[in-house]
């Protein structure tokens, strides 16, 4: 284990040098947190931990006795929390191990409940920017005699609406479209995109990806015409390895994996009871004063692009502020390549990415961005910075001073 944070409690990761990648202690500044990589894993919430162990005990949910009793209500609170964020009924929520399961569950869950039905809907359409998670089982249905259609995006890398009417037809089965893109911040239309799908076929089903959504942004995505969501409690201050999807419940899966009763038979197997109740302090916590917070990382991002632009650093922003989440920034600095960029960050301490940490060891160039049409120059000096409420105006003005020193050593080659 790396060393942990006094700040947080959190565990960093050891970088070259013997830095810590994230909150440490540096050049005799204490508790700089140095961690800009949250869209990959947020910092687990010291204070909603240490809430969820104050009440968490050994009962399985699914014993009949005052422990289990106990379980089981951890969980439904979680659940009504979520519900009531979102704006549903407690029962039309799931409880997974993650995103990945979640849209697993999700995609091939209800294609197959279709396959059962012998329906004629054989065609799914996907937007070409979606995470791994949802593009490649969406890919892999084509196993089944699925056709997939791919909706382009512009240079912003978003949907537009167009292409969305012309893919649809009698045939489509599915329609998945994220609400913020995770390596680039780009914001969906969702709402929009969604409207369209159900006034023209309301049998279609609407799956999102609100990972990058999930507590963070000023804007609902609505459920009178997206019919399935999913979030990812490390996305938001709760820890790996549990997650939840929404359902509407006129569409049906069938299971992936077959057991006990939990989560309506959808997950069979113990639940996260841990996790769970994190996941539900986690959300608390989020929601105590979203505005707020809202507007600390907006300014978090202005203050470092302001930075970079006052020391002559050129730079591009691949997503207008206005079309992006506050709370990713992706940046291309011409002629210092991205893997450069990192490394050196790096070596001080700091945690960026070079987009989705999901993909971002594959040696094929990014999906997203090729979809994108990024040119070669910014496709190979581009990092994404992505925040936290807990980050201060000192932690971005330390980011931004190393981003400069770097720049100018390239430069100076």
């Amino acid at each position: 284990m790396g060393q942990v944070c006094e700040r947080t409690g959190v565990a960093g990761r050891l970088q070259p040098h013997g830095a810590v990648c994230g909150t440490e202690k540096l050049g005799g500044r204490a508790g700089m947190n140095k961690y800009f990589d949250h869209a990959a894993s947020m910092e687990v919430s010291a204070k909603a931990w240490l809430d969820t162990l104050a009440t968490y005990g050994p009962g399985n949910p699914s014993s009949a006795h005052g422990a289990g009793d106990h379980a089981r209500r951890i969980i439904s609170d979680t659940r009504n929390r979520i519900a009531g964020y979102l704006g549903c009924r407690a029962e039309r929520i799931y409880f997974t191990s993650g995103a990945t399961e979640s849209a697993n569950l999700l995609i091939q869950g209800y294609l197959s409940t279709l396959r059962r039905k012998e329906s004629a809907r054989s065609e799914i359409v996907v937007s070409a920017v979606e995470h791994p998670a949802v593009y490649q089982t969406v890919m892999s249905m084509k196993k089944h005699g699925y056709t997939v259609r791919e909706l382009p995006v512009n240079r912003h890398g978003v949907v537009t609406s167009p292409h969305v009417d012309a893919a649809i037809n009698e045939r489509t089965a599915m329609l998945c479209l994220m609400a913020v893109n995770n390596e680039t911040g780009a914001i969906q239309p969702v709402n929009e995109v969604a409207y369209a799908v159900k006034h023209a076929d309301p049998e279609i089903l609407v799956v999102c990806d609100a990972v990058q959504h999930f507590a963070k942004l000023d804007w609902q995505i609505d459920l009178d015409v997206v019919d399935a969501l999913f979030m990812s409690g490390h996305k938001i201050g709760a820890d790996k390895g549990v997650g939840c999807f929404y359902l509407n419940g006129r569409f049906k899966l069938t299971p992936l994996m077959y057991g006990g009763a939990q989560e309506q038979t959808y997950r069979p197997g113990t639940e996260n009871v841990f996790g769970i109740g994190l996941l539900g302090a986690a959300l608390r916590q989020a929601m105590r004063a979203p505005a707020d917070t809202l507007a600390h990382v907006s300014a978090l991002g202005e203050r470092l692009t302001d930075g970079l632009t006052r020391a002559g650093i050129a730079f591009e922003r691949l997503v207008p502020a206005a079309d992006a989440s506050a709370y990713i920034l992706a940046l291309a600095f011409p002629g210092v390549p991205s893997r450069q960029m990192i490394a050196d960050l790096a070596a001080s301490g700091y945690c960026v990415s070079q987009g989705s940490a999901c993909s971002s060891h594959s040696l094929e160039p990014s999906r997203v961005l090729s979809a994108m049409r990024v040119p070669p120059e910014h496709l190979n000096s581009l990092i994404r910075i992505s925040f936290s409420p807990n980050h201060t105006m000192q932690d971005i003005d330390g980011l931004a001073t190393r981003i400069v020193e770097i720049c100018r050593a390239h430069s100076d080659t």
